[in-house]
């Protein structure tokens, strides 16, 4: 960063866009991607530098400036002017003057969409030199000295479009019938999963290497014995992403489904008792050859498991 003079008469540098036709629409707060720096814009955006004299009290005079460009989104043509040229090679380098009255120096870029899939690239505007002409002012570059864009990459995510997996219902203890999560679609590169809020005893095998401790080859596949019973319905998230550098929420997937683990702890079975006489028969002497009558044992026998 430049000095600034005494006098705080000072040259600095801003970017602002016009997204979509609307200044708001461009990245600078929550729709931002974090891992990038400073205004953020899509193909087709306009991009504006504005360089702005401050502390200027003169009524005419010029001062001059240099600015030197660096990054990686004019490589490929990302930008062009508004006559139509692409920025050039890295290290490109502009020099101009603000004239008084005037106080500021814009330059108008656009996004331009030039039809290739590629991720998000940058470029910055540095201020590198200012001289002036005025009398008794002597300018300096001032703070902000530089101003970065992103030009977000023409990009695509994943989606698991109409796959759904069913509410899964298991018992504590019990090894589960292992099942697979739908298969991802788009996005750029390599699709990659994770999952969250499996009960304790679950696993997920996202590549089928059998790391999780899943048998078999199968991508994607919950396995395992569930330890404890859940309080009620448990959401299980599957996530995919891909593999560009957009690590904002909109370039990833989820699909979600809930799974509910029982107890299983039921008493087992009572054990089968014989029935326990209840009443005394009496004594019944017989002669030879006399008939033996029927005895009532209706109420003579208890069965001790309740029937």
């Amino acid at each position: 960063m430049g000095a600034t003079s005494a006098s705080a008469q000072t040259v600095t540098i801003s970017a602002s866009g016009n997204c979509g036709g609307t200044p708001a629409n461009c990245g600078t707060g929550g729709d931002r991607d974090t891992s990038w720096p400073g205004l953020q814009v899509d193909e087709g955006d306009i991009i504006s530098f504005t360089f702005t004299l401050n502390g200027l009290t003169a009524s005419s005079g010029a001062v001059g400036f240099t600015m030197t460009a660096s990054g990686t989104a004019y490589n490929t043509s990302d930008l062009r002017s508004a006559s139509g040229s692409a920025l050039s090679s890295a290290g490109t380098s502009l020099t101009d003057t603000i004239t008084a009255p005037s106080t500021t120096r814009t330059y108008q870029y656009t996004a331009y969409a030039d039809g290739v899939t590629e991720g998000d690239e940058t470029i910055t505007f540095q201020l590198t030199a200012v001289t002036a002409d005025f009398t008794g002012q002597n300018f300096a570059i001032g703070t902000p000295s530089s101003a970065t864009v992103t030009v977000r990459g023409t990009d695509s995510a994943p989606t698991f479009g109409m796959g759904s997996v069913s509410a899964k219902t298991f018992a504590a203890g019990t090894a589960i019938t292992n099942f697979q999560v739908p298969a991802a679609t788009g996005g750029n590169g390599t699709i990659t999963y994770a999952a969250s809020g499996l009960p304790a005893g679950l696993r997920f095998d996202a590549t089928g290497s059998d790391s999780a401790g899943c048998p078999g080859t199968e991508a994607r596949e919950v396995c395992g014995t569930p330890t404890t019973a859940t309080s009620g319905a448990q959401t299980v998230t599957i996530t995919a992403t891909d593999a560009d550098s957009n690590t904002m929420s909109s370039d990833r997937d989820t699909l979600t489904f809930s799974v509910t683990v029982a107890d299983d702890a039921s008493p087992p079975p009572p054990p089968n008792e014989p029935p326990v006489a209840v009443g005394a028969f009496a004594d019944v002497d017989l002669d030879p050859g006399e008939r033996v009558e029927v005895v009532a044992l209706s109420g003579k026998f208890r069965d001790p498991e309740g029937g």
